[in-house]
């Protein structure tokens, strides 16, 4: 059943993990519009699930304090997540860009203190055991911002404190966590991540992906 409070789901874990971060919080960024690809990315079928739902997995295979899955208005997923231990949010200004996400994200974890891991959707290639070893890179420096490194620039998914998250009230339209991130260099590991440089934005890229095996 979804959750409308965040949940210590310690009975439903998918893996039981022996690095864990006891305070993560998992924001996965889902309200794209999907203009340039012409239909919704959260229902492209990856081994038979859609993303969204394969990217939720992937966040509860952590073992985090709670999940939250920021959507949009236009597609509908809850019935995709109803029997996972998630929160889903709502964010009535997706159509301005991943800036109100964000900013629907920080809301919604205002009393949250731990660390927030942020993700999105369309990155094919993503696995647990990457994100897992984000999880290990935090817990040997639980100060800094850990950060994805592809394409000769910084990005999701990246693990950050819970104060730069709050500080994206500061953003605007597209402008994501690089912002921010960048203001605080010294803050920052990066982990190179090249197989992440591939996201699902255009028909080209979906198609793509389909040749390649990435998504069904």
């Amino acid at each position: 059943m979804l959750n409308n409070q965040f949940s210590q789901h310690a009975e439903t874990q998918i893996s039981t993990n022996t690095d864990v971060l006891p305070h993560l919080a998992v924001l996965i960024l889902a309200a794209g519009l999907s203009r340039r690809l012409g239909q919704p990315k959260q229902l492209l079928l990856k081994n038979g699930k859609p993303l969204v739902r394969h990217v939720a997995e992937l966040a509860i295979s952590l073992n985090p304090q709670c999940v939250m899955v920021v959507a949009n208005h236009t597609v509908e997923i809850s019935s995709l997540l109803e029997d996972l231990p998630i929160q889903l949010v709502l964010n009535p200004q997706a159509d301005t860009g991943m800036a109100s996400s964000l900013q629907t994200g920080a809301l919604c974890l205002n009393n949250h203190h731990g660390q927030v891991l942020i993700v999105g959707i369309d990155q094919p290639l993503l696995d647990a055991a990457y994100l897992q070893r984000m999880v290990q890179q935090n817990i040997q420096y639980p100060d800094m911002n850990i950060v994805s490194q592809y394409s000769d620039t910084i990005g999701i998914p990246a693990i950050v404190q819970p104060e730069l998250l709050q500080q994206s009230e500061s953003l605007a339209g597209d402008s994501g966590l690089k912002k921010l991130l960048m203001q605080q260099p010294d803050k920052i590991i990066k982990m190179p991540a090249p197989q992440l440089a591939f996201d699902i934005d255009t028909p080209e890229a979906l198609q793509h992906t389909r040749q390649n095996g990435w998504i069904d």
